[in-house]
Protein backbone atom coordinates (compact mmCIF):
# COMPACT_ATOMS: atom_id res chain seq x y z
CA UNK A 1 0.00 0.00 0.00
CA UNK A 2 1.45 3.13 -0.87
CA UNK A 3 1.52 5.96 2.08
CA UNK A 4 2.45 9.43 2.38
CA UNK A 5 5.08 9.67 4.87
CA UNK A 6 3.34 12.63 6.50
CA UNK A 7 2.00 12.10 9.48
CA UNK A 8 3.40 8.99 10.33
CA UNK A 9 5.34 7.05 13.31
CA UNK A 10 8.67 5.04 12.58
CA UNK A 11 9.74 3.14 15.41
CA UNK A 12 10.53 -0.66 17.28
CA UNK A 13 10.77 -1.27 13.72
CA UNK A 14 6.66 -0.75 12.63
CA UNK A 15 5.29 2.22 10.90
CA UNK A 16 2.07 3.93 12.55
CA UNK A 17 -0.11 6.32 10.91
CA UNK A 18 -1.27 9.31 12.93
CA UNK A 19 -4.93 10.82 13.23
CA UNK A 20 -4.02 13.79 10.08
CA UNK A 21 -2.85 10.80 7.68
CA UNK A 22 -5.44 10.58 4.81
CA UNK A 23 -5.83 6.72 4.95
CA UNK A 24 -6.65 7.40 9.24
CA UNK A 25 -8.99 10.44 7.78
CA UNK A 26 -10.44 8.33 5.12
CA UNK A 27 -11.79 5.81 7.29
CA UNK A 28 -13.30 8.48 9.30
CA UNK A 29 -15.40 9.84 6.38
CA UNK A 30 -16.37 6.41 6.24
CA UNK A 31 -18.18 6.20 9.57
CA UNK A 32 -15.25 3.85 11.47
CA UNK A 33 -15.20 5.91 14.74
CA UNK A 34 -13.94 4.17 17.29
CA UNK A 35 -16.34 4.66 20.71
CA UNK A 36 -14.66 2.59 23.41
CA UNK A 37 -11.25 5.12 23.51
CA UNK A 38 -10.04 3.42 20.02
CA UNK A 39 -9.41 6.70 18.40
CA UNK A 40 -5.50 6.39 18.77
CA UNK A 41 -2.05 4.41 20.28
CA UNK A 42 -2.16 4.57 23.74
CA UNK A 43 1.53 4.60 25.17
CA UNK A 44 1.21 1.53 27.30
CA UNK A 45 1.59 -0.31 24.08
CA UNK A 46 5.23 0.63 23.76
CA UNK A 47 6.39 0.09 27.08
CA UNK A 48 4.66 -3.81 26.39
CA UNK A 49 6.82 -3.57 23.21
CA UNK A 50 9.81 -3.21 25.26
CA UNK A 51 9.18 -5.98 27.63
CA UNK A 52 8.14 -8.43 24.96
CA UNK A 53 11.27 -7.63 23.73
CA UNK A 54 13.57 -8.68 26.49
CA UNK A 55 11.30 -11.53 27.60
CA UNK A 56 10.09 -13.02 24.22
CA UNK A 57 7.22 -15.56 23.56
CA UNK A 58 8.21 -18.81 21.51
CA UNK A 59 8.60 -17.89 18.10
CA UNK A 60 5.64 -18.68 16.27
CA UNK A 61 3.48 -18.94 19.33
CA UNK A 62 -0.29 -17.46 19.85
CA UNK A 63 -0.31 -13.89 21.50
CA UNK A 64 -3.84 -12.74 22.13
CA UNK A 65 -4.05 -9.14 22.34
CA UNK A 66 -7.33 -8.16 24.20
CA UNK A 67 -8.75 -4.11 23.72
CA UNK A 68 -6.70 -4.24 20.83
CA UNK A 69 -7.51 -0.69 19.67
CA UNK A 70 -5.69 -0.29 16.15
CA UNK A 71 -3.37 -3.48 16.54
CA UNK A 72 -0.21 -2.05 16.79
CA UNK A 73 0.97 -4.14 19.99
CA UNK A 74 -0.03 -6.94 18.47
CA UNK A 75 1.37 -5.99 14.91
CA UNK A 76 4.76 -4.97 16.55
CA UNK A 77 4.43 -9.17 17.83
CA UNK A 78 3.61 -10.84 14.51
CA UNK A 79 6.67 -8.24 12.30
CA UNK A 80 9.28 -8.30 14.76
CA UNK A 81 8.80 -11.70 17.18
CA UNK A 82 7.31 -13.86 14.79
CA UNK A 83 4.07 -14.34 16.51
CA UNK A 84 1.06 -16.20 15.79
CA UNK A 85 -1.56 -12.93 16.74
CA UNK A 86 -5.39 -11.72 17.09
CA UNK A 87 -6.56 -8.82 18.20
CA UNK A 88 -9.50 -8.74 19.89
CA UNK A 89 -11.61 -5.57 20.39
CA UNK A 90 -15.30 -5.14 21.66
CA UNK A 91 -15.54 -2.16 19.32
CA UNK A 92 -16.25 -3.04 15.30
CA UNK A 93 -14.82 0.37 14.64
CA UNK A 94 -11.63 0.05 15.34
CA UNK A 95 -11.46 -3.63 13.43
CA UNK A 96 -10.74 -1.68 10.23
CA UNK A 97 -7.43 0.59 11.71
CA UNK A 98 -6.25 -2.52 12.71
CA UNK A 99 -6.33 -4.21 9.13
CA UNK A 100 -4.81 -0.83 7.72
CA UNK A 101 -1.96 -1.25 10.32
CA UNK A 102 -1.25 -4.73 9.49
CA UNK A 103 -1.24 -4.27 5.86
CA UNK A 104 0.95 -1.44 5.65
CA UNK A 105 3.76 -3.58 8.27
CA UNK A 106 3.07 -6.94 5.96
CA UNK A 107 1.87 -8.94 8.26
CA UNK A 108 -1.36 -11.22 9.32
CA UNK A 109 -3.45 -10.51 12.28
CA UNK A 110 -6.40 -12.20 13.14
CA UNK A 111 -9.26 -9.55 14.30
CA UNK A 112 -11.49 -10.98 16.83
CA UNK A 113 -14.59 -8.61 17.59
CA UNK A 114 -15.65 -9.89 21.37
CA UNK A 115 -16.07 -8.40 24.68
CA UNK A 116 -13.82 -9.56 27.36
CA UNK A 117 -16.24 -11.34 29.28
CA UNK A 118 -17.20 -13.32 26.26
CA UNK A 119 -13.87 -14.35 25.75
CA UNK A 120 -14.62 -18.40 26.68
CA UNK A 121 -12.21 -20.99 27.52
CA UNK A 122 -12.66 -22.41 24.27
CA UNK A 123 -11.52 -19.34 22.55
CA UNK A 124 -8.49 -19.14 24.42
CA UNK A 125 -7.54 -22.83 24.02
CA UNK A 126 -4.01 -22.78 22.36
CA UNK A 127 -3.01 -18.95 23.31
CA UNK A 128 0.27 -18.97 24.99
CA UNK A 129 0.41 -14.81 25.62
CA UNK A 130 -2.35 -12.66 26.68
CA UNK A 131 -1.38 -8.46 26.27
CA UNK A 132 -3.69 -5.62 27.04
CA UNK A 133 -2.50 -2.08 27.11
CA UNK A 134 -4.57 0.58 28.43
CA UNK A 135 -7.63 -1.66 29.08
CA UNK A 136 -8.64 -1.69 32.74
CA UNK A 137 -10.15 2.21 32.73
CA UNK A 138 -13.28 1.38 34.55
CA UNK A 139 -14.37 0.20 37.86
CA UNK A 140 -16.45 -2.42 35.90
CA UNK A 141 -13.91 -3.70 34.00
CA UNK A 142 -11.94 -5.29 37.06
CA UNK A 143 -13.99 -7.85 37.61
CA UNK A 144 -14.11 -9.01 34.46
CA UNK A 145 -10.49 -8.53 33.61
CA UNK A 146 -10.14 -10.87 36.79
CA UNK A 147 -12.61 -13.75 35.58
CA UNK A 148 -11.43 -13.51 32.32
CA UNK A 149 -7.47 -13.90 33.49
CA UNK A 150 -9.22 -16.93 35.61
CA UNK A 151 -10.32 -18.37 32.40
CA UNK A 152 -7.45 -17.84 30.83
CA UNK A 153 -5.00 -19.75 33.23
CA UNK A 154 -7.48 -22.57 33.09
CA UNK A 155 -7.14 -22.75 29.56
CA UNK A 156 -3.43 -22.84 29.31
CA UNK A 157 -2.54 -19.68 28.86
CA UNK A 158 1.07 -18.99 29.85
CA UNK A 159 1.58 -15.30 30.39
CA UNK A 160 -0.43 -12.22 30.56
CA UNK A 161 0.45 -8.78 30.64
CA UNK A 162 -1.52 -5.81 31.52
CA UNK A 163 0.04 -2.53 31.57
CA UNK A 164 -1.66 0.74 32.94
CA UNK A 165 -0.55 4.09 33.24
CA UNK A 166 -1.84 4.31 36.84
CA UNK A 167 -5.90 4.30 36.84
CA UNK A 168 -6.86 2.96 40.13
CA UNK A 169 -9.09 -0.24 38.85
CA UNK A 170 -6.09 -1.34 37.53
CA UNK A 171 -4.00 -1.26 40.68
CA UNK A 172 -7.64 -3.07 41.82
CA UNK A 173 -7.26 -5.74 39.57
CA UNK A 174 -3.39 -6.04 40.71
CA UNK A 175 -4.01 -6.67 43.99
CA UNK A 176 -7.25 -9.37 43.21
CA UNK A 177 -4.31 -11.45 41.08
CA UNK A 178 -1.62 -10.73 43.50
CA UNK A 179 -3.89 -12.75 46.01
CA UNK A 180 -4.94 -15.19 43.71
CA UNK A 181 -2.28 -15.96 41.49
CA UNK A 182 1.50 -15.90 40.78
CA UNK A 183 1.43 -12.00 39.76
CA UNK A 184 3.54 -9.12 40.17
CA UNK A 185 3.67 -5.68 38.87
CA UNK A 186 6.80 -3.78 37.67
CA UNK A 187 7.37 -0.34 36.74
CA UNK A 188 8.83 0.55 33.25
CA UNK A 189 9.84 3.52 31.03
CA UNK A 190 9.80 4.38 27.56
CA UNK A 191 11.10 7.26 25.66
CA UNK A 192 10.01 6.80 22.14
CA UNK A 193 8.67 7.67 20.44
CA UNK A 194 7.99 10.15 23.56
CA UNK A 195 8.11 9.48 26.91
CA UNK A 196 6.01 7.53 28.96
CA UNK A 197 5.80 5.57 31.62
CA UNK A 198 3.15 2.41 32.92
CA UNK A 199 3.26 -0.17 35.39
CA UNK A 200 2.87 -3.93 34.31
CA UNK A 201 0.92 -6.68 35.76
CA UNK A 202 2.92 -9.55 34.84
CA UNK A 203 0.74 -13.20 35.38
CA UNK A 204 2.46 -16.84 34.87
CA UNK A 205 1.04 -20.11 34.91
CA UNK A 206 2.14 -21.45 37.80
Amino acid sequence: MAASKTHEIKTRGITILQNGHKEIRRLKKASHTPSIHGHKVWNSSYVVMDYLKRKPPAKGSHLMDIGCGWGILGIYAAKRLDLQVTGVDADPDVLPYLTLHAELNGVDITPLRCRFEKLTRKKLEGVETITGADICFWDELTPVLFKLIRRALKAGVRRIIIADPGRAPFYALAELCQEKFNARVIERRTANPKPASADLLIIEAD
